[in-house]
């Protein structure tokens, strides 16, 4: 699967609970290449991909809109799945 066609995947936690689509990609320049660091997802993510502001900017208590690549169980054509957030 290709960057572009992770575009638009749904994403679920591994209790199945929906936390929208990703809508952009993070990555991190190492060593001249591009290392994914994370997915943006759910509803601030698809207005952080409009330019709209940032999720860190929000005064929310928790981000879940950018999910951190380490946390990504299992990625398919279905859609991806990450682990459950700390409760």
């Amino acid at each position: 699967m290709t960057l572009g066609e992770l575009l638009g995947t749904r994403v679920r936690d591994e209790d199945g609970r929906r936390l929208g689509h990703v809508h952009d990609v993070r990555a991190e320049l190492r060593d001249d290449r591009a290392v994914v660091t994370g997915l943006v997802v759910g509803r601030h993510g698809a207005l952080e991909r409009l330019g709209l502001g940032a999720p860190r900017a929000w005064p929310r208590p928790r981000s879940r809109d950018v999910v951190p690549w380490r946390d990504v169980v299992r990625v398919t054509r279905a859609g991806v799945v990450v682990r459950r957030p700390p409760a």
